[in-house]
């Protein structure tokens, strides 16, 4: 199953309305989302290769859909572990993502996903685990700096 995502995000990494970013198109699956792009030669690191800041936006990416696809609701970052890289990307190659949530303690207000890179084959790129605070509209507003919650992120927060 598809994510709804508004056509109008500005996002870098899920947004259709930003020329620059990946336009990740996530769908539902067990326990979390999945995704895949093609590596474009303007996301070039060394040579031929895309760079590794692509890959760790990416999954960070991929970690956000799956917590909102598990739990319909939006969780603040509060500790991403380092990129374990595996392999570098080559330009042109398809990268699927496949991240799912590990856990959701209401009582604690956290979560914590992981998500991984794979080539189309299915030869292991890289991974990223990140905690989530569960947090309130109000605590969301004040950590963000808005005044009024962006449009669409109407919901998420309890």
């Amino acid at each position: 199953m598809q994510l709804e995502n508004s056509p109008t995000n500005p996002c870098i990494g899920c947004g259709p309305a930003n020329p620059m970013g990946l336009h990740l198109a996530f769908e539902a699956t067990k326990d979390g989302a999945r995704a895949s792009f093609v590596a474009e030669p303007r996301w070039q690191g060394f040579p031929g290769r895309m760079h590794s800041a692509v890959l760790y936006m990416a999954l960070l990416e991929t970690m956000n859909w799956s917590l909102y696809a598990q739990t319909r609701r939006m969780g603040l970052p509060a500790r991403t572990s380092a990129l374990e890289m595996t392999r570098r990307v080559a330009v042109g190659d398809t990268v699927v993502l496949e991240g799912h949530v590990v856990r959701v303690d209401e009582a604690a207000r956290t979560a914590h996903a992981e998500a991984r890179a794979t080539t189309l084959q299915g030869e292991p790129v890289g991974r990223l685990k990140r905690d989530y605070a569960l947090v309130d509209e109000a605590t969301f507003l004040a950590r963000m700096g808005y005044d009024a919650l962006p449009e669409g992120y109407e919901g998420l927060f309890r």
